[in-house]
């Protein structure tokens, strides 16, 4: 039965090979030797790790999309809202808050609606999600008259509300249908994505915005929100399956496509089994206890200003580059400002190479040297570049601007700024769901609500920050900000495993990990 990769053999290794306690081990041959398979899949062809590998890029590639599309939606206009002043005869202070409403969507939407994951499942809410994307895009797009500002910025907050959800739904596949040595590089794919979306979408925008009404920014979306919505109602399958046997199942979904789709999406309430409403309480409930968590705490911290500063820098970059050079400025265009962006795009994309080799490389090969055990804190030694790495950048774009120094100067700091950004951000994700196995989805919603909330804050303070310490400083404080999480992020490298007993004694239920298990296939040959 193949349960990986092509590129992998998978085999179930021989019961004179082991104990005679240890049930038969299904190992995936790699060019770095056998890896013991973690989770070990069941027999069962439901089990999503049994599916064929074409299968799982298949609903991987479009939840992929589903993500990218939502994500980009609700801040399509981040370049561009500056010209969207005279539309409304308001000032840039209040169409920067329209953009503040889409961020308080992205934090308090995945709260409101993951909920309904236990009554339609994870694929319905996904679909959904995007359904009230594309009808909150068209809704921005048509607010152009002159006293069309406040349903213009509730159109922000709804479109974040709904636009956060397939971000968050996405690690929930990634843990359903991949091994443990698959991971890395599923959310290094996933999570770059989804930060991408955040640059892309505007950059697409300033390109759009050059030649056309500012509104453009929002039609233009409907391309690829409405390809999401429809891939993802022809191709992606619910995915959850329990291999526990004490834990109720729901009845198999019908064979046939289209019973299966109405099934799946139309609510979608048969993918999930019976006790819908204490399930529903129970989702709700469990993202404030993953939130407030020893270790969520101790990451989280870590993730609201290594990825906030970022996400600040990405929603003031037009009120630094496009106000004229006489006011400060750079007097960039809609257009030259969405090809400074380009130099963020670079470094997402080698944040993108770098983790496809060496998220999963490196971890693996840390507990090959250390005896084939495995620990989750082997994830964490992928941060060390990019703590080095963020405050640089920061410290290089806070002098740029306080010393007017020449754009490529700022175009260096971006890249940094991203490509550190975006070498972290799996990592942290991938490591704290991996501490709360059973619950991925909800952990998302913890480290969302973290990622974005620095950003949220800093539209509301960025004015009277920088008036009291100057643009010099402010973006210098970052950088001394990030050193001091880097303190944090030392700790959890060396002593997370302690944090995380902590957590199992707070939150017994939900604190799994697969820590301990022996993944290197000699390290169990030695131990039989």
């Amino acid at each position: 039965m193949s349960t990986s990769a092509s590129s992998e053999e998978v085999k179930t290794e021989p019961k004179e090979m082991v104990d005679v306690v240890t049930p038969s081990l299904k190992v995936a041959g790699t060019k770095n030797g056998d890896i013991i398979l973690v989770p070990q899949p069941s027999d069962d062809p439901e089990d999503p790790l049994n599916w064929p590998m074409r299968k799982k890029i298949t609903i991987f590639a479009c939840i992929c999309l589903a993500g990218f599309a939502a994500q980009m939606s609700p801040n399509s206009n981040q370049l561009t809202f500056i010209e969207q002043v005279p539309a409304y005869n308001k000032t840039v202070t209040d169409l920067l808050n329209s953009v503040a409403a889409a961020l308080a969507g992205w934090v308090a939407g995945p709260f409101l609606l993951i909920p309904f994951v236990a009554v339609i499942g994870r694929s319905a809410v996904v679909f959904w999600s995007l359904v009230g994307v594309f009808i909150c895009q068209i809704w921005g797009a048509e607010m152009t008259g002159v006293d069309d500002y406040i349903p213009f910025t509730i159109s922000r907050l709804f479109c974040g509300l709904f636009g956060g959800i397939p971000a968050i739904i996405g690690s929930g596949y990634i843990i359903d249908m991949f091994y443990l040595h698959q991971r890395g590089k599923a959310f290094a794919v996933f999570e770059v994505l989804i930060i991408f979306a955040v640059v892309g979408g505007g950059t697409l925008g300033g390109f759009i915005a050059q030649t056309n009404p500012w509104n453009y920014v929002f039609w233009w979306t409907l391309g690829p929100v409405g390809a999401a919505i429809v891939l993802v109602f022809l191709f992606v399958e619910d995915t959850t399956f329990s291999r526990d046997p004490d834990v109720p199942t729901r009845a198999a979904l019908p064979k046939n496509w289209f019973a299966n789709r109405v099934a799946t999406y139309l609510p979608g309430t048969k993918t999930q089994p019976a006790g819908k409403g204490a399930e529903f309480v129970k989702r709700a409930i469990t993202p404030f206890q993953i939130t407030f968590a020893p270790i969520t705490l101790l990451m989280g911290t870590y993730i609201f200003v290594a990825l906030g500063l970022p996400i600040m820098q990405a929603s003031t970059l037009a009120t630094y580059m496009q106000p004229p050079v006489e006011a400060g400025g750079y007097g960039f265009s809609s257009l030259q400002l969405a090809f400074f962006t380009m130099t963020a795009w670079v470094g997402i994309i080698c944040a993108q190479v770098y983790g496809y080799f060496f998220n999963d490389t490196a971890p693996l090969w840390l507990a090959r040297r250390r005896g084939g055990t495995w620990h989750t804190e082997y994830r964490l030694a992928n941060t060390i570049l990019p703590s080095i790495l963020l405050p640089i950048g920061l410290g290089i774009w806070g002098s740029g601007l306080q010393y007017h120094l020449h754009y490529m100067v700022l175009a260096l700091a971006s890249f940094l700024i991203w490509f550190g950004a975006l070498l972290a951000l799996p990592v942290c994700y991938n490591y704290v769901v991996e501490c709360f196995l059973h619950n991925p989805v909800e952990t998302s919603v913890s480290l969302n609500a973290y990622r974005v909330t620095f950003g949220l804050i800093s539209v509301f303070i960025v004015t009277q920050w920088q008036s009291a310490v100057g643009v010099g400083w402010m973006w210098g404080m970052g950088a001394f900000f990030i050193v001091f999480v880097d303190i944090i992020m030392a700790g959890l490298i060396f002593k997370g495993h302690v944090v995380r007993q902590w957590t199992a004694k707070l939150s017994t239920t939900i604190a799994v990990t697969e820590d301990g298990v022996t993944i290197n296939r000699k390290a169990e040959d030695a131990s039989a």
